[in-house]
């Protein structure tokens, strides 16, 4: 039986991981399939156009586009800048969505067009988790609460298109946050987020410790750029945000200390030591890039 094909355009930021070739399988055994998959690849491994070829005689326009871009958000823009349907979804790369993703977005948009719909991110891979989303209560958020973070996962996401102009483009200055930044931008403009916890992406974690310590980092100075940025734009709710974060981070180290768990010193510490640079960046307007966020 022929698979039902959605007005979908499905985004797919890449550095050139194998995984992409499971993620790129993983789609394309959904139960619905999307009009048009675009991979941006910002990475330099040639194997990667002979994954998309292997894959297109799946019957889907897979379109590879070779970046010169650096980062999550230059993708997710060159991205959106060829999507021609009325909507689109996005994953990442090491992230394999179940069978009836796209059928299950679609399902929620149909209901409630005016959304940015996102979902479960399970801990999948034999790496450090660090990026889950598991709750299995569903709820709608129209504002962002000084307590809480967007529940938006780039990873995990489907809005229709004429929404995503209408936010605008992602914050190239942010390498990471850029999803809170978005969804922050769009609940302002009156669009909620819909987090729906049968939308299902498994999150296949690859980086050992080290690799860890880098990226809990590289979270920790994104956020502080968000929180700088909209603080430069006279933003005062980011004062009492910063200084929680900066709370749990020293409330993580302390309970990761006292219980020997790594994974949370690591976390706790970046936000400590990390954060405070990252919010005066985003009070001065100056991104970091990949090759910056290297060398911290």
């Amino acid at each position: 039986m022929a698979k039902k094909v959605k007005d979908f355009t499905v985004i797919i930021p890449t550095v050139g991981r194998p995984i992409l070739k499971e993620c790129l399988d993983a789609l394309l055994k959904g139960h619905v399939l999307p009009i048009r998959i675009v991979v941006i690849d910002q990475g330099e491994n040639p194997e990667v156009a002979d994954w998309i070829k292997i894959n297109g005689v799946s019957g889907v326009d897979i379109l590879h586009i070779r970046s010169t871009g650096r980062s999550p958000s230059s993708a997710r823009n060159e991205g959106m800048a060829e999507v021609e349907t009325s909507f689109m979804a996005a994953i990442d790369d090491d992230c394999l969505a179940e069978p009836d993703w796209l059928e299950v977005i679609d399902l929620h948009l149909q209901k409630n067009p005016n959304v940015i719909v996102t979902g479960r991110v399970e801990a999948a891979g034999n790496g450090v988790p660090q990026t889950v989303v598991t709750s299995t209560t569903p709820f709608l958020m129209s504002s962002l609460p000084i307590r809480n973070l967007s529940p938006l996962a780039t990873g995990n996401m489907g809005t229709s298109f004429k929404l995503a102009q209408k936010i605008g483009n992602f914050d190239e200055n942010l390498y990471t946050a850029e999803d809170t930044d978005w969804a922050y931008r769009a609940m302002r403009a009156g669009i909620p987020v819909l987090y729906a916890p049968d939308v299902i992406v498994n999150h296949h974690h690859w980086r050992d410790s080290s690799q860890t310590t880098v990226n809990y980092q590289a979270y920790a100075i994104g956020l502080g750029a968000f929180y700088g940025k909209h603080l430069r734009h006279g933003d005062w709710s980011m004062v009492p945000r910063a200084l929680l974060a900066l709370y749990r981070g020293a409330k993580s180290l302390f309970k990761g200390l006292k219980n020997q768990d790594e994974n949370l010193t690591l976390e706790g510490k970046a936000r400590l030591t990390k954060l405070i640079p990252g919010l005066v960046a985003g009070l001065r307007g100056v991104g970091f890039s990949r090759q910056q966020r290297g060398k911290e």
